[in-house]
């Protein structure tokens, strides 16, 4: 007689095990995309059918149970096996294509000219880029490589460091003429990317000035577009560093003020950890790494700063040592005061003020 296997309420099961794994409710609802409220009753409902306490909420936190410890123990090895089975099935039915999700501005500055590179380490890869909005899951189901901002550890996923969430104005050359002061900005367009529309908010407050100057401008689709309007003379952009590296190199674009605002987040390539060991992941994995070493080991004077190894210090709030040594020198004077002394009528490219601001949600 063939075995029947017994209705298993495989959401609930599921939901509990992401919020026994992730020690909590926060992490497991954006795992799963649910809200708190959705989680916890499907957590109850198990503990109904099962009629077993699988978690103890007397203190007011998530404890397992001894009974709930035994369950995710093997709930847990199920559903690796489960993953671990469609990441070895979706590998043999399309060997060759390569799924990205990148972010706009990522894919047309950072990836785009890079492409010739990668077809040249990786020949014969059915490539498909697609890129994110701002409602977009950050989740690999249905990509093979995700670009992410924020800071790692996220469940599931491998994660490779690309470069820091560093956000710098950048305007034409004739433009930057007219900017003598960081108050010129008051007098011009500033010009914005929906998909991080709080950018020129955090550097305004970062620099000690007024953020509600970021109500007013043009807002465009994506970063990208806001630099090729800087470029044009349409006003000043706000963007990461890294985007910006080879305009400012060829005077393209002008970095008018030097304050930089770091935001404590970077941007990161992830995959499902639970296929890194595929030829294709490893191989982009690879060919990702190798591009961040080379820049990160260019000579001295050449404007790779953003790739270089972000050393932190935890003794001082995580700030980095260079920013840290600038900040301890520079404390007290006025930003008006540190740009007019540093003025040079050349792109801004090696002497850089940093500061921290609050944390920036989307992505670029």
């Amino acid at each position: 007689m063939k075995k029947r296997r017994h209705k298993l309420p495989l959401t609930a099961l599921r939901a509990f095990e992401a919020a026994a794994r992730n020690r909590g409710l926060k992490l497991a609802c954006e795992e799963l995309h649910l809200t708190p409220g959705a989680v916890s009753q499907q957590v109850r409902e198990l503990e109904r059918r099962l009629e077993v306490q699988l978690f103890d909420r007397t203190s007011g936190r998530y404890e397992l149970t001894p009974r709930g410890e035994l369950l995710v123990k093997h709930l847990t090895r199920c559903f690796d096996d489960l993953e671990q089975a469609v990441a070895e099935l979706q590998a043999q039915a399309e060997p060759r294509r390569l799924r990205l999700k990148l972010a706009p501005t990522f894919a047309v500055r950072w990836f785009a000219p890079r492409l010739v590179s990668f077809l040249s380490h990786s020949p014969g890869v059915d490539l498909e880029v697609a890129t994110l909005s701002a409602d977009t899951e950050m989740n690999v189901d249905d990509c093979d490589f995700l670009v992410r901002v924020g800071a790692p550890p996220w469940p599931d996923q491998d994660a490779i460091f690309v470069f820091r969430d560093e956000l710098v104005p950048v305007c034409s050359p004739q433009l930057a003429a007219q900017l003598r002061v960081p108050s010129d900005l008051r007098e011009h367009t500033l010009l914005h990317s929906l998909l991080r529309e709080d950018n020129w908010v955090v550097w305004l407050h970062s620099a000690g000035l007024d953020p509600s100057w970021a109500q007013h401008g043009a807002r465009f689709s994506n970063a990208a577009l806001a630099c090729e309007a800087a470029a044009g003379g349409g006003g000043i952009a706000m963007t990461q560093w890294a985007y910006v590296e080879h305009d400012l190199k060829i005077g393209r674009l002008v970095v008018p003020f030097e304050h930089h605002a770091l935001t404590g987040k970077g941007y990161y390539i992830t995959n499902c950890k639970y296929r890194s060991s595929e030829t294709k992941i490893a191989n982009f994995q690879a060919w990702v790494q190798g591009q961040l070493d080379a820049e990160r080991n260019r000579p001295a004077g050449s404007l790779s700063c953003p790739a270089r190894a972000d050393v932190r210090d935890p003794g001082h709030d995580g700030l980095p040592l260079d920013v840290r040594a600038v900040l301890n020198m520079q404390q007290d004077m006025p930003i008006e005061l540190r740009t007019a002394v540093a003025r040079t009528g050349r792109p801004l490219a090696s002497r850089r003020l940093h500061t921290t601001s609050p944390a920036v949600r989307r992505h670029g």
